[in-house]
């Protein structure tokens, strides 16, 4: 059985963003971070792509993600440098950086076949539809952010300066079909913000940890190890795609049922189910009822039955009774193909780090222990299409 690519040095520093405080000089009312921010920014991304394609642009999907990667591994490397900063040292000092983003990352990222591509990206301008609506997300994102602290302050130092640069950002990208839904319609940007509000329901909420991740941080989590996985063990393109999609969605129904921690959900019976109900119900009348088909019907299938293994035709979901029949049968762009066997996996191991991170920091609790032992317990011996998967637990003791 072969082990994955994905190394439990990169999961360290994929977490590290959990702890990058952004505005970290101005008078927030809540505190926000990095991993937040940049999920915020793909979910948008995602939004303005599919309204790129309804005007009958062509998106490469996969290019957007890798993309979407580099910019945020880059990030934690470079950590909170100030933006006017950050610009003018790559506008004077763009080889060196990335150069010095390479070198921190080689370890981790070389044995990919993207990784050649990341450092060209990073020293490299390119101009792409891609990178246009990443480029677009990243303000929208970091607007979002800025207008709550401009309303809780408007009259600190700067404050007012700050919004109108990042207001004029915005600005420019009033080209792009996204950007104009989003400023025209209110629903739109209520659904926007609906999202942005995961960030603030933070997991594991009945015991202390250190980083406190949010339900928002946790799904970009098992979005990007969905997608880095996916490359080892033969996912097709649209299937890592998918994985990628489906775990930056797979907690969205929570937006309006908020997080309810494992064990009630296991330990009365019918809840889960009852649950489910309710969730499909509240986004069919509170998200999908107010987006466009395609898009609400994308948000349908990475959301019900998030973990169930899957496949399209003509337009219908099917359901392969297990990882090994998917890849046997519809592993293929032409099925739109799901893992979600697999998906829980990531989820399982994004909720596993996030509690012996902590506990690794010294902030601990029999929670934690309990939740990480278990999930070690149940996962360490996972393995999808060949690769061992519950190695990425086994690395952490």
């Amino acid at each position: 059985m072969t082990k994955p690519r994905l190394t439990a040095n990169l999961l360290r520093k994929i977490f590290v963003a959990a702890s990058i405080r952004r505005w970290n000089d101005q008078a927030c009312p809540v505190e926000f971070v990095e991993l937040d921010k940049q999920a915020h920014k793909m979910v948008i991304t995602y939004l303005f792509a599919k309204y790129e394609e309804m005007e009958g642009k062509s998106i490469d999907w996969e290019k957007l993600i890798l993309y979407f990667c580099f910019d945020f591994f880059a990030r934690v490397v470079l950590t909170d440098i100030k933006p006017p900063v950050f610009h003018e040292l790559q506008r004077y000092h763009k080889k060196e950086l990335a150069k010095f983003v390479k070198t921190e990352l080689e370890s981790d990222l070389s044995a990919y076949g993207f990784y050649d591509d990341f450092a060209h990206y990073l020293s490299h301008p390119i101009h792409t539809i891609e990178t246009q609506i990443l480029r677009a997300a990243h303000y929208y994102a970091s607007k979002w952010e800025f207008d709550i602290i401009y309303h809780f302050n408007p009259y600190m130092f700067d404050v007012a300066h700050i919004k109108s640069i990042i207001d004029d950002e915005v600005e420019q990208h009033y080209n792009l079909n996204g950007m104009k839904q989003v400023i025209l319609r209110k629903k739109l940007r209520e659904i926007i913000t609906m999202f942005g509000q995961l960030r603030f329901q933070k997991r594991w909420s009945q015991t202390p940890r250190v980083p406190a991740t949010s339900v928002l941080g946790h799904t970009l989590v098992v979005a990007i190890c969905g997608y880095l996985l996916s490359l080892d063990f033969g996912a097709c393109k649209q299937m890592r795609i998918n994985h990628f999609l489906g775990g930056l969605f797979h907690d969205l129904p929570e937006i309006l049922t908020r997080d309810i921690i494992s064990p009630i959900k296991s330990s009365v019976a019918g809840l889960d189910e009852q649950i489910k109900i309710i969730e499909e119900r509240a986004v069919r009348e509170k998200i999908i009822a107010h987006l466009p088909e395609s898009i609400g019907a994308d948000i349908v299938y990475f959301t019900q039955n998030e973990f169930a293994n899957r496949y399209r035709i003509e337009g219908f979901t099917h359901y392969s009774k297990n990882a090994d029949e998917l890849f046997e049968k519809h592993n293929s762009d032409e099925f739109n193909p799901v893992c979600g066997e697999f998906l829980k996996v990531c989820d399982h191991l994004s909720a596993f780090l996030e509690a012996k991170i902590s506990i690794a920091h010294g902030i601990s609790s029999q929670d934690l222990v309990q939740g990480a032992q278990g999930i070690l317990e149940r996962r360490k011996d996972s393995s999808i299409n060949g690769i061992d998967l519950g190695a990425l637990f086994r690395e952490f003791e």
